[in-house]
């Protein structure tokens, strides 16, 4: 047997919308999924979440800004072990809009990690909120 090779599978476990949620408070960092004319994108960006919802600070020339205007759009965490062959993952999916910073208290809290003006909110309204764990054998 080689040595990425395990003796059982893991096994995996859905996670229930509290515990996706729970998984999204603890963690500032995420990745947008959106569709453009060349098709799926995949950007990371710092969040935070208000309720069932996903708050991002944007530069308002940002690419990202432009097709989050009115959109459906997916966000999505992970973490994984390489060394135990464990980890989960929390998938939100929903519309995305422009809203007003005054409106959504939760902001004060978004420091965006990157250099830049950044005074576009965006609030990715969750549909559906889904994860999974996948436990070592």
């Amino acid at each position: 047997m080689s040595t990425n090779e395990r003796w059982f599978p893991g096994h995996l476990k859905e996670l229930s919308e509290a515990e996706c949620l729970e998984q999204l408070g603890e963690h500032h960092v995420g990745r947008v999924a959106y569709c453009d004319q060349d098709g799926p994108v995949v950007i990371p960006v710092n969040y935070v979440v208000e309720g069932r919802n996903i708050l991002l600070r944007l530069s308002p020339h940002a690419t990202l800004a432009s097709h989050l205007r009115s959109a459906d759009a997916s966000f999505q965490i992970d973490e994984f072990d390489d060394y135990t062959q464990s980890g989960w993952s929390v998938l939100l999916r929903g519309h995305a809009t422009y809203v007003d910073v005054a409106d959504h208290p939760a902001a004060t809290e978004l420091i965006p990690w990157a250099e830049g003006q950044r005074s576009l909110l965006v609030r990715i309204a969750a549909r559906e909120i889904t994860g999974r764990r996948l436990l070592p054998a």
